[in-house]
């Protein structure tokens, strides 16, 4: 690759091709090295899943995860995280989210078995319709040990030190954000006195548990390149005219040649911050589940609800939708889309998102309705932004249904960490998991959210004739913490004439963890 830019800039000082062309040339051998890249004969990959965060929720768009292949090295002549997408039909699609619901199928662990008709090549994995897809595991290196096609930790970790790599990429025109590296860094890391970013607020919302950290110089061999825990490339494709795939595939394979090594490599979560999408937009970034990737276009990167809406995705978090049942319209939650500000970002996630992150596992409790003999719980809730309080007020309860898709209350308190919701503040919450137990990738649904004196019911509840009522009975933010004293009942909840009771209960399983606003970026 080398002797080849030579030549092109050589063959351009002595004016035999123009820039226009030496950007064709460019192109043309990026598009010729990609059809070399491909065995067709390769006999799985890994499947990852890339889920797109919507500029505006309600422009008549609606971005569906993306199924890609990632391509074991050596059937990709050599280079590492090479993407692919996978061709599906409609059926097939289906039964692939189906399994994501199940945990059958994890993003970046689970593989897409070749053969019976499966063809791969550089433009995406052609899958046959109506063909039955056979789904692999992926193999786990030992720890300290990089496997290339394997897996040496789990890059949803969401505690302890956090080193992550940001990656301003300039096109082969020289398309790239103005923003220097050191403004890049103080949007993402604070580095320069940003007052809210995704370091302090996952900071924040985590109570110190997770501490983001820009990537150093000291984690590579090759220095020079890393300033702030920002670096820059170059990459030989033009942002207009490529799909988000091949321009993605660009940035990965320029990174790694520069530092000499695989992503994620020392990093545990990595950035790319692109000047503006021309292919395939109406998204303002996007994020691979449970993985180490994620993409922003224009301003979205500094972007404080982005930026933690995008990490929620490598955290296996998936998207949160409202009382209309759109994908994303729970404003009580970063898995919505309510925050598009550089400087407004400071809230969190819901209640089944919190259940599901692991920071809050020493305050939440599980109800099961239908255990025998069960009538009625009550209790007393404060909000995750009180979670460091004295005492042990559960943040977050969760209703067992009996099936994968359960039931979440929170209190959605208004302050500190969480000052900025943008939905139902100082309500009672209730959020609904379509998959998973609210332990893995699901998405959630607001079903309610109540002030004092409301109660929401399941009617028929799981099946039983019998109703299920949610009351909130008292809500109380004038003292510290802050509170709402709810009931769980079945059929009809008797009058509260003392203090909340803690019983019945099932304590929650503890976990190792899996993690004025506007429109438009500037």
């Amino acid at each position: 690759m080398i002797a080849v830019r030579f030549t092109i800039l050589l063959l351009s000082a002595v004016g035999i091709l123009s820039s226009s062309e030496i950007v064709a040339a460019q192109e043309s051998r990026f598009s010729q090295n990609r059809r070399q890249l491909v065995n067709p004969n390769a006999a799985e990959c890994i499947i990852v899943v890339s889920s797109a965060l919507e500029i505006e929720e309600n422009n008549g768009l609606e971005h569906e995860d993306m199924f890609e292949c990632v391509l074991d090295p050596s059937d990709a002549n050599g280079e590492s995280n090479i993407a692919v997408p996978i061709n599906l039909d409609n059926v097939q699609k289906q039964t692939l989210k189906g399994k994501m619901k199940t945990g059958e199928l994890v993003s970046d662990e689970s593989t897409l078995k070749f053969g019976n008709g499966i063809q791969v090549g550089p433009n995406g994995v052609f899958v046959p319709p109506g063909l039955e897809i056979a789904l692999g595991k992926r193999p786990f290196s030992p720890p300290g040990l990089q496997h290339a096609f394997g897996r040496s930790r789990n890059l949803a970790i969401v505690d302890g030190d956090k080193p992550i790599l940001v990656v301003k990429v300039v096109d082969a025109v020289g398309k790239a954000r103005a923003e220097s590296l050191s403004t890049i860094s103080d949007d993402v890391f604070g580095t320069f006195g940003d007052p809210v970013n995704l370091k302090s607020q996952m900071f924040a919302c985590s109570f110190g548990q997770l501490n983001i950290l820009p990537a150093t110089e000291n984690q590579v061999s090759n220095k020079g390149n890393i300033v702030n825990g920002v670096m820059q490339v170059t990459i030989p494709v033009t942002l207009e005219g490529n799909s988000r795939s091949t321009i993605r595939n660009a940035v990965t394979t320029e990174v790694q040649n520069v530092l000499g090594l695989t992503l994620p490599g020392p990093f545990q979560q990595v950035m790319y911050v692109l000047e503006n999408c021309y292919v395939d937009c109406g998204w303002a970034a996007y994020a691979y589940i449970n993985s180490w990737n994620s993409v922003y276009q224009g301003g979205y990167y500094k972007q404080v609800g982005v930026q933690m809406h995008e990490l929620g995705h490598n955290f296996n978090l998936a998207h949160s939708g409202g009382l209309n049942g759109a994908t994303y319209t729970d404003h009580t939650c970063l898995m919505g889309n309510p925050l598009y500000s550089d400087d407004v970002g400071k809230m969190c996630f819901n209640g089944a998102k919190s259940w599901q992150i692991g920071w809050y596992d020493d305050r939440k409790i599980m109800i099961n309705p239908n255990l025998s003999g069960f009538t009625s719980w009550s209790g007393r809730l404060i909000g995750i932004a009180n979670y460091d309080s004295t005492g042990n007020e559960p943040v977050v309860v969760k209703i067992e249904t009996g099936t994968a898709a359960d039931q979440f209350i929170a209190f959605n308190r208004a302050t500190g960490v969480n000052s900025q919701n943008d939905e139902a503040d100082d309500e009672v919450t209730i959020v609904e998991v379509t998959g998973n137990n609210g332990e893995g990738y699901a998405q959630s649904f607001l079903k309610a959210h109540l002030v004092q004196g409301e109660s929401y019911t399941y009617v028929n509840w799981a099946g039983s004739g019998r109703n299920l009522i949610v009351k909130a009975n008292v809500i109380n933010i004038g003292v510290n913490p802050g509170y709402a004293d709810i009931q769980v009942c079945l059929d009809s909840c008797d009058p509260i004439t003392s203090a909340p009771t803690k019983s019945p209960v099932t304590s929650a399983p503890t976990k190792s963890p899996t993690a004025a606003p506007t429109k438009s970026p500037v």
